[in-house]
């Protein structure tokens, strides 16, 4: 018979360790858009690079945090209801 399940204690710490590479991942976004806007660069490659950075860099890190924080989310509800289920 084999028996299925997680270590609730361990799920819990990867649903905080998925959270917080989430609020890295945002932090890091938002401090290189903030370095971006203050350097002094002009031109047509400041341009594409500003343009590139603002539409897809900036959309590619925001999946990730998401799916980052989706990950942290499930691992915690996996960690509660092993929980429960052991509780019974």
């Amino acid at each position: 018979m084999a028996i299925w399940g997680a270590d609730v204690s361990q799920l819990k710490a990867l649903g905080s360790k998925l959270q917080a590479g989430s609020q890295e991942i945002d932090n890091q976004k938002s401090m290189l858009t903030k370095v971006l806007a203050g350097t002094q660069w002009m031109g047509p490659d400041a341009d594409k690079f500003r343009n590139e950075w603002n539409g897809e860099h900036v959309a590619a890190l925001t999946r990730v945090s998401q799916a980052l924080q989706q990950a942290s989310q499930q691992a915690t509800r996996n960690a509660s209801d092993q929980e429960s289920a052991s509780s019974r």
